[in-house]
């Protein structure tokens, strides 16, 4: 069926759809009051913190703005649906075609999901458990739009050709709730595939993809297996989430090589993953045939796990971040002002005329700046806290308790990649790749031994400067050094061995005190 052969019914029906999809006023019995609040966040990040940034912002104030403007979406999307609030949000990612809906389809035993997705449309779509059967759509005015079955389900890649319209471009997520959802406390989401090609401005699909999966409690990561391995874009895609979410790889289309063309593959993913640091809790080969249902017996194994394991909502933790991080720009750059008005000052001290002149003009310059910066820093806490303020009312009317966070809750300890740093410097010196053979090779040359201590970081076993004190006179002299102690009372214990008779003193060494028997040992020797 193409446009040119739809019959008035069919096209009443998509004009239909299209006019939910684009209304701007909500429905009299959904007043959405959570939105509502959420418009207020969203007035105090792109009209006011804009405005704040005009008068001194970071380097990179950019990659703070859009940061806000991605938890904010994400954070609309629960409060579309507030029952998110209490699930564990299991992310499927993957580049294009992988098989992620049709996975999806398989775990919840019915085909729900569409299949084929536009890959340049950020349309996620959140799969949860419900009490009816029920699809919903938020649109571009932040309102929830109601859909059937048969609609959800038109919204794919050749929409345009099929129906001449694009409703998906009008929507920005979806909800499907199932009575029969397998997890209670799971919610899933699929995520459109990646290309890398722009969907608006300078943002990708990656991109967009990135902050769905980077704000799951959980992620399924989706590879088809007939590609042999992990492609390079799916491991920088990898690399690019936070670590400490939990994640599986699954390998799509098993069904179609054989079982130890399967293993092989399987075991070439695992060690690509381990040879570049991703840590993965498995890696498995699936299917969406029905004939193959055995192959995802380990992945609802995991998802029974995080079925039980109940997730905290980290926006409130996300949002402060964001707020720090643009706070601790402006202190780079006050830190900044005040080294060079330090150095104007010195100049100013040894200048006379025309330089002196030129000294002062440069010191009220840089004061003003100063002075303004600290303007900006007092604006800024003051709308930190309204917006802190208004997430709070939300996340009461939602249900997901956003108190703002202390800084110290947000430290956590860092990750690094140091071979990927040390390839990365290699590069940007503009050096090139070393030798592996060259230099193992070095390692065969003599007296290489002579430097294992230092690398080693321990001190040499034989202390060759304090045995060379021992050969002198009176050694003992020199126990505290050896043992790296301070001289002591211990010392004056050792000082009657440089006398004759040593054993006269043996009831001092010994740290008792001389008894008859001594004393009369002592007179025999006298």
């Amino acid at each position: 069926m193409t446009l040119n052969n739809l019959d008035p019914a069919a096209l009443q029906q998509r004009y239909s759809l299209l006019c939910r999809a684009l209304q701007a006023t909500p429905a009299v019995d959904d007043p959405q009051p959570a939105l509502a609040t959420v418009g207020q966040l969203d007035d105090l990040i792109h009209r006011e913190l804009l405005e704040l940034a005009r008068h001194g912002s970071p380097d990179d104030f950019a990659d703070i703005y859009l940061g806000f403007d991605r938890e904010l979406t994400r954070f609309r999307e629960f409060c579309a649906d507030p029952r998110l609030a209490e699930k564990t949000v299991v992310a499927f990612g993957g580049p294009f075609s992988a098989g992620k809906s049709s996975l999806i389809n398989a775990l919840i035993g019915k085909k729900l999901l569409v299949v084929e997705v536009d890959p340049t449309t950020a349309l996620p779509a959140y799969v949860l458990a419900g009490e009816a059967d029920t699809v919903h759509a938020l649109n571009a005015h932040r309102l929830r739009v109601p859909l059937t079955d048969e609609e959800f389900a038109t919204l794919t890649h050749d929409e345009v050709h099929r129906y001449g319209s694009q409703v998906t471009r009008a929507l920005s997520a979806a909800f499907v709730t199932r009575r029969d959802f397998p997890w209670a406390n799971l919610a899933f989401i699929d995520t459109p595939g990646y290309t890398g090609r722009a969907t608006g401005g300078d943002r990708t699909d990656a991109d967009l993809a990135a902050t769905q999966l980077g704000g799951a409690h959980a992620i399924v990561w989706v590879a088809s297996i007939k590609q042999g391995n992990l492609s390079e874009e799916d491991l920088v895609f990898l690399a690019r989430l936070d670590p400490n979410i939990p994640r599986v790889v699954v390998a799509s289309h098993a069904d179609q090589l054989t079982d130890s063309d399967c293993a092989a593959v399987i075991e070439r993913m695992r060690d690509t993953l381990a040879a570049r640091n991703l840590p993965v809790l498995g890696v498995h080969a699936v299917s969406a045939r029905p004939r193959q249902a055995e192959l995802l017996t380990p992945l609802r194994a995991q998802l029974d796990v995080w079925n039980q394991t109940p997730r905290q909502q980290r926006f409130a933790h996300r949002f402060k971040a964001l707020f720090t991080r643009y706070q601790r720009g402006l202190e780079r750059e006050a830190a900044a002002a005040r080294w060079q008005l330090h150095r104007i000052n010195r100049i100013a001290t040894l200048a006379d005329g025309d330089l002196a002149a030129d000294a002062s003009q440069l010191k009220s310059v840089i004061d003003e700046r100063l002075e303004a910066l600290k303007t900006v820093e007092t604006r800024l806490r003051d709308l930190r806290g309204r917006f802190f303020g208004e997430l709070k009312r939300t996340g009461n009317k939602v249900g997901i308790p956003l108190p703002e966070p202390h800084e110290v809750e947000l430290l956590e300890p860092g990750h690094s990649n140091l071979l990927e740093r040390l390839v990365a410097l290699r590069e940007q010196q503009g050096r090139e790749e070393p030798d592996v053979r060259q230099a193992l090779s070095a390692l065969r040359d003599k007296n290489k031994t002579a430097h294992c201590a230092p690398l080693l970081r321990r001190g040499s076993r034989s202390h060759p400067v304090n045995l060379r004190e021992l050969l002198k006179p009176n050694d003992a002299m020199h126990g505290p050094q050896l043992v790296r102690r301070t001289p002591s009372k211990a010392l004056a214990a050792l000082l009657p061995l440089r006398k004759a008779n040593p054993t006269a003193h043996h009831h001092t060494l010994l740290r008792r005190r001389a008894q008859p028997m001594s004393q009369a040992l002592n007179l025999l020797q006298n």
